[in-house]
């Protein structure tokens, strides 16, 4: 009973964020039915953070007073809960490798979606044939190494945003609240539901791809069809380790790609709560990222397009069902308090207009 107290008393992102952290939790049980040892740590991971969520919705959700303990249990929640999505792309991975690849069907799509422009609908292969921005031109090699830089920010854009600015704006309410005696600053609702709208956008962009990639395993371009690129990629110094780095030679998991979901997951988000400064740049990141997955092999055309399609599923999901409806019930409480703050003090016409 309590934990459905607990539950109910919470706004509609809230909400969203414990349903999503859920979801992804549960996604570990069929990593699990699929016998992938490297399931080990997820599972550790996912049953801390299920008992984690138990304990806060039973115990501080539901009581104010018990602020304190519940948003430390809070903010430990969202930093354990993204940390663990690294052992389901392993897993789902792992998984995809012990099925037979697919890429002749994502060959077929590409046809379908491109062929009407581009011979067999494969950009890696037209591209390497490029006379001005092949990888045997200048150009090419500029172009290529460019982006092979944008394409490991990837690696960096989800854990920045989330960690060190969310995440720690979130660290800085709740210090200010002790230095306070529990009284919130302004921007404290707007923060706390920002950042766990973003955490459950990015959440279940995560577990789409992954179960996407074990449903539907492929390669890459760059090795189904190693045999058809004439020109090898020239990269040098930085860009040249970093796409050393990158490969995973026993990855089977192109389709979707997870590299422009998850980023662009995180540029809508930021949209979606309206700090257009940080979601543009990171859109823009995308646009870069996605283009580096075609210049330099990585994935298939239609594995982008199926990203975009899951990153904005994921954030239409988070967006109606949790943060819109949220805005609303802020909305519709501000209203109340103005109505009750009228009749308590009636105003003349001239100052209701101006308030």
């Amino acid at each position: 009973m309590n934990l459905i107290k607990g539950f109910n008393s919470l706004n509609p992102n809230y909400k969203a964020f414990f349903i999503t952290s859920s979801i992804s939790s549960f996604f570990t049980v069929y990593l699990v039915c699929n016998f992938v040892p490297e399931t080990g740590y997820g599972i550790l991971v996912s049953t801390t953070t299920l008992i984690m969520s138990i304990i806060y919705l039973s115990k501080y959700a539901a009581y104010p007073s018990k602020w304190k303990t519940g948003e430390i249990i809070l903010i430990l929640l969202t930093f354990i809960t993204v940390f663990h999505l690294p052992s389901h792309f392993v897993a789902a991975s792992r998984i995809a490798i012990k099925r037979q690849a697919r890429d002749d069907l994502l060959i077929k799509m590409d046809k379908y979606l491109l062929g009407w422009l581009i011979k067999d609908g494969q950009i890696s292969l037209w591209i390497d044939n490029n006379k001005y921005i092949g990888p045997h031109t200048t150009l090419g090699m500029f172009i290529n190494n460019t982006l092979q830089i944008s394409y490991f920010f990837y690696y960096l854009i989800p854990y920045v945003t989330m960690h060190f600015i969310n995440l720690l704006n979130c660290l800085r309410e709740i210090i200010f609240r002790y230095l306070n005696n529990g009284s919130k600053s302004a921007s404290y609702k707007r923060n706390w539901n920002n950042t766990l709208f973003l955490f459950s956008v990015y959440l279940l962009t995560c577990v789409f791809v992954f179960f996407v990639n074990t449903l539907l395993p492929a390669t890459s371009p760059r090795k189904y069809m190693k045999e058809k690129f004439i020109h090898p990629l020239t990269l040098s110094g930085l860009p040249g380790y970093l796409n050393k780095k990158c490969k995973d030679e026993k990855s089977a998991n192109s389709f979707p790609s997870g590299h422009v979901a998850e980023v662009l997951s995180i540029g809508l988000s930021y949209m979606g709560t309206r700090e257009y400064h940080i979601g543009l740049i990171v859109i823009f990141n995308t646009i870069l990222i996605a283009l580096a997955t075609l210049f330099l092999r990585y994935h298939y055309f239609c594995d982008i397009v199926m990203a975009i399609f899951l990153a904005f599923l994921s954030f239409e999901l988070n967006y109606y069902f949790g943060y819109k409806r949220y805005l609303n019930y802020k909305e519709k409480d501000r209203e109340t308090k103005f109505k009750v703050v009228k009749i308590l003090n009636p105003v003349s016409e001239y100052e209701d207009m101006k308030i």
